[in-house]
């Protein structure tokens, strides 16, 4: 059965690419980096944006520029207009001293960021070939970790971070390789290093308290709690979303809806993220639009 999504009109001019909400805002980061506010959308950055997560402050978010081999990371203010930004040829002419328009804080990176994420006052980062960082919201350096060194041999970068998560005080940091660790939030202290014990290529992690969703690049997904993988499934292409709904973790894949447990659902466009309205569970797809999740 292919499900066809309600139509239902578009304020946004390219796909999106996050969804978060803000208080009563409703946020839409696009593909190309434009940032929409309850339909009215600004490209405060020059280009697409990398990462993104809210924090009590605002929107922390990352751009690269891989020609210009340029980063930066900033912090805005949602509570306020968010400002247009320079263009990507403006770029070219000051970029050492471009900055993001209107931005409470902003920052050159001299690595390009592989993972990042934010909670109240905390966020945390990794930095390819670099490690793990931790600041506040207020951009106050609080630790700072090396990379993970694994055991044995391993592929090449198979101890690069690609997920971050933060659950309750602790954040647990992933490698491409299926190494992982718990470490404390507050100081920076390693508490476990364990291994998810199959062979892998992580692209992400998905955490719901100690209940993790892991999906690798050749499309294999496992379910892991308690330190111990309870569902192992090969999927059709690798996870692009996932939430936990209390009872399974609904997904979606390519143009797959899913539950981790049971049956799966052929959508006709391409999903981007799953969003709780009101009671449902609601899927954002590639055009813009909502429809139910295995509707």
């Amino acid at each position: 059965m292919v499900h066809k999504p309600n139509p239902s009109p578009s304020y946004m001019e390219t796909a999106p690419w996050r969804h978060f909400h803000h208080g009563d805002q409703e946020i839409i980061i696009d593909v190309n980096g434009g940032i929409s506010i309850n339909g009215t959308t600004t490209s405060p950055f020059p280009c697409e944006i990398t990462f993104a997560s809210m924090c009590d402050k605002g929107l922390v978010a990352t751009w690269v520029d891989h020609e210009l081999q340029l980063a930066r990371m900033a912090l805005l203010n949602l509570d306020e207009p968010v400002k247009k930004g320079i263009s990507r040829a403006q770029l070219r002419l000051k970029r050492n001293s471009s900055m993001v328009e209107g931005s409470q804080w902003c920052h050159i990176i001299d690595a390009e960021p592989v993972a990042l994420v934010a909670k109240e006052d905390m966020i945390v980062f990794a930095l390819w070939s670099r490690g793990l960082y931790c600041i506040d919201s207020s951009s106050n350096e609080i630790w700072r970790l090396p990379l993970i060194e694994l055991k044995g041999k391993s592929p090449p970068r198979s101890n690069e971070i690609t997920s971050i998560s933060i659950i309750k005080d602790e954040v647990i940091a992933w490698t491409k390789g299926g190494t992982y660790q718990r470490i404390s939030l507050a100081s920076g202290e390693v508490l476990q290093t364990e291994e998810l014990g199959v062979e892998c290529n992580i692209e992400n992690v998905f955490a719901h308290d100690d209940s993790f969703l892991i999906t690798s690049t050749d499309g294999w997904a496992w379910e892991l709690l308690n330190d111990e993988i309870t569902v192992a499934r090969k999927l059709r292409g690798t996870i692009q979303h996932a939430v936990f709904d209390e009872d399974d973790w609904r997904i979606i894949s390519w143009r797959d809806d899913l539950m981790l447990r049971g049956e799966m659902k052929t959508r006709t466009e391409l999903g981007v993220q799953i969003i709780k309205e009101s009671e449902n569970w609601m899927v954002l797809d590639n055009q813009g639009n909502r429809s139910p999740h295995m509707g």
